[in-house]
């Protein structure tokens, strides 16, 4: 991305304003994450009976959704700024201002917008150290004549988000790093969303020791240490809200309220429903998401909502469907493709199919029919054959992976960020994903300008530069 480049006036003001220090040694706030009180837990109501029939679902199937043609494509530097906005900028150097005049320093925006360009060059161009951006046989113009290495690591040691003196008594744990994220969250949800949503886990990866349990362990993610988050997003990779988790105050400190009589659903599907509730109402919406978070109360919720939902399901956590068991349908005589389905009086199928394990789920979108195929490996004959897949199956598939497309993206380009800080691969993080909601939408945008606008070739509208 282009990024603004400072005059030699405002790079030399800069260097008057963070004036030499040469005997003063800044360490990093490694102060441990702020402990929070744990609500007392709400008594679940009694489960309502579901009287199950062997039919399918007959819904239409939603409209496609279709991204909006720009009415210009603006530079790559102006789609990141829709999200790491200069407000954001101006908070993070008020708040290092704010911080920093302990240590007789001050920053300005300018310089606090060449530090964010740094970091996000420095995950583009890797170098084995910091110090060799700046060293001679290897020096990088674009870093080292944006700041000098000691103005950088000055900044990496203060930058601040939040005023340390609000600590005592929040229930916010991610207190220090919780209003960039804010910031975030609403731009996020500014943009137009899709029909088509999936919720699931994002990790930030931190192994360090002072954010207390806040850092967490998931053995099935490539980052298997660090924060978790919880967050929706489009099939494009497009992150539209996010969820901090910091144990049993995860929503006490989220910005959306949690309704009343939504304190009775376990705890991972009152995440789902507080995510769906900053989506714009409509009745052509649709909920993805996986074992972790599903529960019949919760698909039961959202159908009420005229909101649909596909999802795997954990067989405690479905009812007493008169499906298949698992156990009869792993038996060999039992072929690949096999499928066992019942609908509720609810408008809820549940749904059993066998691939190359049992998998077990619950939908209100789509049904069984008409089942389309799939390849798998066959292990008697030795090679790929065709093998039923129904419907919702298939669905659930195609919609699933928007938050695994994101951290792929997130991970090719990661902006470095060693500190003792905890909350620091937090902020690097919240650049990444800016960068990488960013670039989803540009490439949509530039799709259709070059549709619309075939004699534009490699560059924006003109008179638009």
């Amino acid at each position: 991305m282009s990024r603004p480049q400072p005059s030699v006036i405002g790079y030399m003001a800069q260097q008057e304003v963070f004036h030499d220090h040469k005997n003063n040694r800044y360490e990093d706030d490694d102060q441990p994450a702020p402990q929070a009180k744990r609500p007392t837990k709400e008594k679940t109501s009694t489960a309502r009976l579901t009287t199950w029939k062997m039919v399918d679902l007959n819904n239409p199937a939603l409209p496609e959704y279709q991204h909006s043609p720009p009415d210009f494509v603006g530079t790559p530097f102006e789609y990141f700024s829709r999200y790491f906005s200069p407000q954001v900028i101006r908070h993070i150097t008020y708040q290092t201002n704010l911080y920093a005049t302990q240590k007789d320093v001050t920053t300005t925006e300018d310089e606090m917008l060449n530090f964010v360009a740094i970091l996000i060059y420095m995950g583009i161009v890797e170098l084995p150290s910091v110090d060799d951006y700046w060293a001679m046989d290897t020096r990088v113009p674009q870093v080292a004549n944006l700041m000098s290495s000691k103005r950088f690591r000055l900044m990496r040691r203060l930058v601040h988000f939040n005023d340390n003196t609000q600590i005592p008594g929040t229930v916010h744990r991610f207190f220090k790093i919780r209003p960039l994220f804010s910031f975030l969250n609403t731009a996020f949800r500014r943009e137009p969303q899709t029909p088509k949503q999936s919720v699931d886990e994002v990790m930030v990866a931190y192994k360090g020791k002072t954010a207390g349990n806040l850092r967490q362990y998931i053995k099935n993610k490539p980052d298997k240490w660090g924060f978790k988050l919880f967050a929706r997003a489009s099939a494009d990779g497009f992150i539209q809200d996010m969820v901090l988790y910091q144990g049993k105050t995860t929503l006490e400190a989220h910005s959306v309220p949690l309704m009343p009589k939504l304190r009775t659903l376990g705890a991972t599907s009152q995440i789902v429903t507080v995510l769906v509730s900053t989506m714009p109402p409509s009745p052509t919406t649709a909920i993805f998401a996986d074992n972790y978070f599903i529960s019949l109360e919760l698909v039961r919720y959202l159908k009420d909502k005229n909101c649909r939902f596909t999802g795997t399901a954990r067989d405690n956590r479905i009812g007493k469907p008169p499906l298949k068991s698992i156990k009869e349908m792993e038996k060999k005589a039992v072929p690949q493709g096999t499928c066992s389905y019942v609908t509720g009086d609810d408008g809820i199928l549940a749904l059993r199919w066998k691939d190359n394990k049992i998998v077990t789920l619950l939908s209100t979108d789509m049904g069984v029919e008409s089942t389309s195929s799939v390849h798998r490996y066959c292990s008697e004959t030795k090679q790929k054959e065709e093998v039923s897949c129904p419907t919702a199956i298939k669905s659930y598939n195609s919609n699933m992976g928007g938050i695994d497309k994101s951290d792929m993206l997130v991970h090719l380009y990661r902006s470095p960020m060693k500190s003792k800080r905890w909350y620091m691969r937090l902020f690097a993080y919240a650049i990444d994903v800016s960068l990488t909601n960013a670039w989803v939408i540009y490439k949509q945008d530039k799709h259709f300008d070059s549709v619309l606008n075939p004699e534009v070739r490699g560059g924006y509208k003109q008179g638009h530069n």
